[in-house]
C-alpha cells in the first residue's frame, strides 16, 4: 500500500513523462489516440492515473508478418506478427515476460470499457503487455497463450525486438515494447 501512495505523490509532483522515471513494476491502462499512455500501477485505484508521453523517435515503418502456413492452414497464416525494430533490454524483457507469465497463470481475464485497455511489465524500459484492442470488449490470457505468442513474435522478428502478436479475428494482442511506444491500437 506504501508503494501506490508513494507512486502516486511522486507522480503527480514530478510527472512521470520518460520510460526511466517509470518505476517496475506491473501496470494497467490505456493508450490515446496521440499515442499518450494513461496508466496506473496494477490494482491501484483510478486516482493514482498518471499519463507517459509518446516516445519522440516512434518508428516510422511497423512490418507486419504472418508466420509461415503449415499444412496450408489458412487460419495460422492469418494471425498477425508486426515488428517494430526497437531493441529491448535483454534482462528487462525476460524480467517483464516472466511476470506476465505470472500474472495470467492458469487463466486472467481482462475487460476494456469505452477505450482499449492493456496490462504489461515493465522493466529497464521493456514493457511486455497483453491489450484489448477494442471498447467494450475482453479476453483470457494464460501462460499457454502467452508462451505461443511469444514463440510467432520471436519467429517473425528478433528476440529481443519490440513487436507483437494478434490472433486471428480477435481483439487480443501480446506484446513488447518501449516504454511510451504507441501499443495497442
Amino acid at each position: 500500500m506504501k508503494f501506490f501512495a508513494t507512486l502516486t505523490l511522486f507522480a503527480a509532483s514530478v510527472g512521470l513523462s520518460v520510460a526511466s522515471d517509470l518505476p517496475a513494476g506491473l501496470y494497467e491502462g490505456s493508450t490515446l489516440a496521440n499515442g499518450t499512455w494513461l496508466l496506473k500501477p496494477a490494482g491501484a485505484p483510478d486516482s493514482a492515473l498518471f499519463t507517459i508521453d509518446p516516445t519522440e523517435a516512434q518508428d516510422e515503418q511497423v512490418v507486419a508478418r504472418s508466420p509461415p502456413s503449415t499444412r496450408g492452414s489458412a487460419r495460422v497464416a492469418k494471425r498477425a506478427t508486426g515488428c517494430f525494430g526497437s531493441a529491448l533490454s535483454h534482462a528487462g524483457t525476460d524480467r517483464a515476460v516472466n511476470s506476465l507469465k505470472a500474472w495470467a497463470g492458469s487463466g486472467n481475464w481482462l475487460f476494456s470499457s469505452t477505450t482499449n485497455r492493456w496490462l504489461g511489465y515493465q522493466s529497464e524500459g521493456a514493457l511486455v503487455y497483453y491489450c484489448i484492442t477494442a471498447p467494450n470488449s475482453g479476453g483470457n490470457l494464460d501462460t499457454k497463450d502467452v508462451n505461443y505468442a511469444l514463440e510467432r513474435m520471436d519467429a517473425a522478428c528478433p528476440r529481443y525486438t519490440a513487436s507483437y502478436f494478434r490472433w486471428d479475428g480477435s481483439v487480443e494482442i501480446v506484446g513488447k515494447a518501449r516504454v511510451g511506444d504507441n501499443i495497442c491500437v
